[in-house]
């Protein structure tokens, strides 16, 4: 899911109105998905589903094995996403990673976890065996039948020997939720990173903890080189140049606000400033939001007011 965020009412309906949609699990309208496979290097390939509502990227590992996928949107998606494995030819479907517990990345669990493997950090399957209330959900969500439950998972990191490739597993903190992790490919250098980062010029990747994905987002620019593809969760694809910018931007945003607070400005007073000037040149040539709600959720992080569990 786009962003699990928590908000004043002011903000919340602001925010409600300009991607309500992408909260709402069982609203996204798939009969209008427009779906488009991109090979990205080797036997690594992303599918979009673009609907009126999100844009949902499901990567693919094919091979002799059968196929691993990195997160499925929600499982009404099904029939599309078979449709497009089946035109890379007819194989099973031997492994799903979840880069985090939202409804749009698990949704592939409960079609293929009987007969695949399902890999995620320890968290996500604590969040999919019981009954879960974030306040952007109207009804609870799960639990989620056993067969839907990763049956491996780890703490920090695991490693997967598949189809040609070596693949790694990551958890470094708490970000967009508790249930983060990013996924390494060696040998196609790729990295999926979930809901925690969105390409260059399109909306903020918000969480719970805005330090955690700075963190996050650390690693994985010390980790990769000028050639790894970025593969997020709602976005186009990106590149180490357009990471380092963001972790920069993310990080003068964060001592901003931490700034601000230590200066005693209530909570108004540092949403209303909005954000840093610098922004201008990661929407450009669009023009830069005010950023109001991206602000605020840094000082839920920094004030500890976020909720982790959303």
């Amino acid at each position: 899911m786009k962003n699990a965020l928590r908000l004043p009412a002011g903000l919340l309906a602001f925010f409600f109105c300009s991607a309500a949609s992408a909260f709402q699990m069982g609203q996204t309208d798939y009969t209008k998905a427009q779906t488009t496979t991109i090979p990205l290097r080797s036997n690594l390939s992303l599918i979009q589903i673009k609907t009126p509502q999100d844009l949902n990227n499901i990567v693919v590992l094919s091979g002799p094995e059968g196929y691993l996928l990195v997160d499925h949107p929600e499982a009404v998606a099904g029939p599309i996403v078979r449709k497009e494995l089946d035109t890379m030819g007819k194989r099973p479907v031997r492994f799903l990673l979840n880069t985090h517990w939202h409804y749009d990345h698990v949704g592939g669990n409960e079609i293929y976890g009987p007969d695949a493997t399902i890999v995620a950090y320890e968290n996500v399957r604590t969040r999919m065996m019981t009954k879960q209330t974030p306040f952007w959900s109207p009804a609870p969500i799960g639990p989620y039948p056993e067969r839907a439950w990763p049956r491996i998972t780890f703490r920090d990191s695991v490693t997967i020997h598949f189809d040609d490739d070596d693949l790694e597993m990551d958890h470094y903190a708490t970000g967009h939720t508790d249930t983060d992790s990013v996924v390494y490919f060696a040998k196609a250098n790729a990295v999926v990173v979930g809901d925690i980062y969105n390409a260059r010029g399109e909306e903020f990747a918000g969480g719970q903890d805005m330090e955690g994905i700075a963190k996050s987002l650390a690693a994985v620019l010390a980790r990769i080189n000028d050639d790894t593809i970025i593969v997020t969760g709602h976005s186009q694809p990106s590149n180490r140049r357009d990471l380092e910018l963001y972790v920069k931007l993310l990080n003068a945003t964060i001592e901003q606000v931490r700034q601000e607070i230590a200066a005693g400005k209530s909570e108004k007073e540092i949403v209303d400033t909005g954000l840093p000037a610098d922004w201008a040149t990661w929407f450009a040539p669009k023009p830069a939001p005010d950023g109001k709600y991206f602000v605020d959720i840094i000082w839920g992080t920094l004030t500890h007011k976020n909720k982790h569990d959303q």
